[in-house]
């Protein structure tokens, strides 16, 4: 099979649907899946082991390249979560080029932990950078749930599969 990569150049930011956002945000950085882990180590073992216990906090940042009213409405009120999907084209390169495109979408849900209000300087463009915290995250690629993780609901699905039911049938959730 010959070698193919992936690539993803372009995307667009909505806040809650709306899709006059579109070339508002010059850059989004989606929340990582950094696991908080606990050290075990005991009698016989020649080392130790990083054993998986959970989630560490999702955030996720985006510079806005200009000030908009929307955006700081929606930044001010740290008490309200809001819907942000993410968009994008994932292109598929081969020996011959291009082979295909198809859609990712982020979904997820925040709240503001820092609405930034920028630094206006003569002769430059503003930009404003926000801080937020999330509670949901989901990835589909081409209509099927890569993963999805709801930190309230404790939720968390990976290709379909229930990561959690174990864990929460034994604490009789």
């Amino acid at each position: 099979m010959a070698i193919q990569v992936n690539k993803v150049f372009n995307a667009n930011v909505y806040l809650d649907g709306d899709k006059s956002l579109v070339g508002r945000a010059s850059e989004v950085s989606l929340p990582d899946l950094e696991m908080s882990v606990n050290e075990h180590t005991g009698l016989g073992m020649v080392g130790s082991l990083e054993v998986p216990q959970g989630l560490n906090a999702l955030t996720m940042s985006v510079k806005w390249n200009g000030f908009y009213a929307e955006h700081l409405r929606a930044g001010a009120n740290p008490f309200r979560s809001r819907s942000l999907q993410i968009r994008a084209s994932v292109e598929t390169y081969g020996p011959g080029g291009r082979v295909e495109e198809k859609p990712v979408v982020w979904l997820v849900t925040a709240s503001w932990k820092k609405a930034g209000l920028g630094t206006p300087t003569p002769k430059e463009a503003l930009e404003l950078e926000d801080e937020l915290t999330c509670s949901y995250v989901k990835v589909t690629h081409d209509g099927t749930d890569v993963m999805e993780i709801d930190v309230l609901q404790n939720i968390w699905n990976v290709g379909g599969e229930d990561v959690l039911q174990a864990w929460r049938q034994n604490l009789g959730v």
